[in-house]
Parts: structure tokens; C-alpha cells; sequence
């Protein structure tokens, strides 16, 4: 559960239409004004508020959006905790109803007096920082809580579902256009929608879920700018890379849902292409910055070796016992050094 004070003192605002009401003033330079529902009971102590909270910052004429929960992680559920909340807010607190909205409103100049070094650049003295809360829900216990989260996981999951398939409609119709303009052939589609072009075919067996696949690689978005490479040194490392394809995390860590799907068709040797809709490579989020949100990647594929479960965890353990005899020479190395110090 995430720490109080922090999700209070981030910055946050509700756009309502009774926002025209005066601020009450509170304790620490908090301001504040209640649109209540008035209905159902005041929240007690120790029971639980289901909450949306909205972050803004105000520069005294607009507002400028910086996190919401409906778009991001959804409601959150906190305690009504003595122990846990800051007076300044509990007091304010346990004043809500369900249903009921709240907005906080502060000067950064009171909540960066103590260290205006640290005050983020697109900040000014005389901002607001404001905070809205809306309260869905009270519950008075665990149980409770637990079935509300659930069935709000469920809710996301149903609108991820619904909204990736829209993504992935556009990305495709993207990538069909890119083909054609490219006069990219030799495609095959996966059942998830990742576009392989061979180049070379391998020999053997198809890659599936039981192996372990060594691998040559070079990603880049679709505008051909290069994100990562293990073939090109000015990446900093050109071993093969190993993808774990099983469901066992011994043998390593997962990849992308593009890259499982397109290695299933491919065997040992074969030299591919691969086209990755964003909802299948890194989705919304930003990676580092080479990867722009909502990004359909490309990757210049080579299959070295498929190694069997057994083969790869020798493979594991033989780097693991090189890996330690390194650090122990280099710890004797540093021994050796300290001696010969002291002899002088």
C-alpha cells in the first residue's frame, strides 16, 4: 500500500463545478474545500476509502494534468490510519463520506521552503500544487477491500482488452502501409499479429516453449532508428543473447510478447525480420530514450543454437562458476596489493 503523505503532498486537482466555493484553511499551509454527496455515514477510523485521485499544477491561470488514476492505476483503497496519515490531512480526512469530493489545495513555496533547490524546473514560486480526491466507496474491512480490488482488475483488464485490440488495428493498418510502400514480401503473420520476414531458413526442429534460444540481434523502431544490438560494439555487448521461452525463471528472464510469438517460427539457423505492433513489444510506456511510447519495433533476428532445458542450465551454471572465480581473483588481486602496501 503506498505511503500517505506522498499521495497527498503529489500534486492533484478535480475539476468540479462547485470549485467556486472559499478554501478552508487548514493546518501546515493546506487549504481545502469539501463537495459533499450527504449520504451514507462519516468514514471511521481504520475503514478503508476507495479513491480516483487527479494530480495537477496551477500557475495561477491553467491547469496543467500530471497523473490521474482513472487513466493510470485505477481507484486506490487506503486506511483511515492516525499512525499512517499526517494530522494536517487526517483531520481533513475524516470529514468524507462516500461519494463525497475533495480538493487540496497548497503553495509549492510551503512545500519546498525547506529545500527550494529541489523544486522541478517547470515549477514556480506562487504555483499551486492541488490535490482532488473522489471518494467511491468506504469499507470497514480487509474482505472487503480484497473483492472491490478484484473486481477492479478485472474492470481494467476488460478495458485493456478492448483497447488493445483497437491499437492493434491501427498498428497493423500502419504496418500494411509500411509493407507497401517498402515493398516488403515474404511475410508471415503470427496468430497475436507479429510480422516475420525470413531471410535465411534454419534447420530442425520449430523453436517452442521447452527450449531456451540463443540469439543475434538488432532492434530499431520503424523509422529504422537503432535502440539496442548485440552485433554492433557501440552497444557495449556482443555476446548472444539467450531468450528463455519456457516457464521456468532459472533459465532466464522473459521477453516481449513479439519476440516468443516470432521465434515459434523460426528453427536453428534462421535468419529473420521481425514486425512488432506496440501492443505486443513495450505498449505505452516509454523505454529509455530511444523508445517513444506506443512504438511498433523492428528486429534483425538471427537464431544461433536452441539449447534444451539442460543444456542451457549447464551453460548457467558453467558462467556462474567463471563469473565467481573472476571475483575471487580480483579480490586476491586486491589482498595481494594491500600486503605489498604494508610491507612498505
Amino acid at each position: 500500500m503506498r505511503n500517505f503523505s506522498l499521495m497527498m503532498t503529489g500534486l492533484t486537482v478535480l475539476l468540479l463545478s462547485a470549485c467556486q466555493q472559499n478554501f478552508k484553511k487548514g493546518d501546515k499551509g493546506i487549504e481545502y474545500k469539501i463537495i459533499s454527496s450527504g449520504k451514507g455515514a462519516i468514514v471511521k477510523p481504520k475503514e478503508f476509502m476507495q479513491m480516483n485521485i487527479c494530480q495537477y499544477i496551477n500557475n495561477g491561470k491553467t491547469d496543467s494534468l500530471l497523473n490521474d488514476t482513472r487513466e493510470t492505476s485505477g481507484p486506490i483503497f487506503e486506511p483511515l490510519d492516525s499512525m499512517a496519515v499526517p494530522p494536517e490531512y487526517y483531520k481533513i480526512l475524516s470529514q468524507l463520506r462516500s461519494g463525497d469530493s475533495l480538493v487540496l489545495r497548497m503553495l509549492v513555496d510551503s512545500i519546498y521552503k525547506q529545500n527550494m533547490s529541489s523544486m522541478p524546473p517547470f515549477i514556480k514560486k506562487g504555483y499551486h500544487f492541488i490535490t482532488t480526491v473522489k471518494v467511491l466507496n468506504i469499507f470497514s474491512n480487509q474482505m472487503q477491500v480484497d473483492s472491490a480490488q478484484k473486481a477492479e482488475m478485472a474492470n481494467k483488464q476488460r478495458k485493456d482488452s478492448i483497447e488493445n485490440i483497437a491499437i492493434l488495428a491501427k498498428d497493423d493498418k500502419q504496418l500494411q502501409e509500411y509493407f507497401k510502400k517498402n515493398n516488403i514480401t515474404n511475410l508471415q503473420k503470427s496468430p497475436a499479429g507479429v510480422y516475420v520476414q525470413m531471410l535465411q531458413p534454419g534447420t530442425g526442429n520449430m523453436i517452442d516453449t521447452s527450449v531456451v534460444v540463443k540469439t543475434n540481434y538488432t532492434g530499431r523502431t520503424l523509422d529504422g532508428k537503432m535502440f539496442d544490438s548485440n552485433t554492433d560494439s557501440s552497444k557495449g555487448h556482443v555476446e548472444p543473447f539467450n531468450v528463455n521461452m519456457t516457464n521456468d525463471m532459472s533459465l532466464g528472464n522473459s521477453v516481449i510478447k513479439g519476440w516468443t510469438e516470432g521465434l515459434k517460427m523460426l528453427n536453428k539457423g534462421a535468419k529473420a525480420k521481425f514486425f512488432i505492433p506496440s501492443t505486443l513489444a513495450y505498449g505505452k510506456q516509454k523505454v529509455g530514450d530511444d523508445i517513444p511510447a506506443s512504438s511498433i519495433l523492428t528486429f534483425d533476428i538471427e537464431v544461433v543454437d536452441v539449447l534444451n532445458r539442460e543444456q542451457a542450465k549447464k551453460e548457467i551454471d558453467a558462467k556462474m562458476k567463471e563469473r565467481k572465480l573472476k571475483q575471487q581473483a580480483f579480490m586476491d588481486s586486491l589482498k595481494k596489493a594491500n600486503d605489498t602496501t604494508k610491507r612498505k
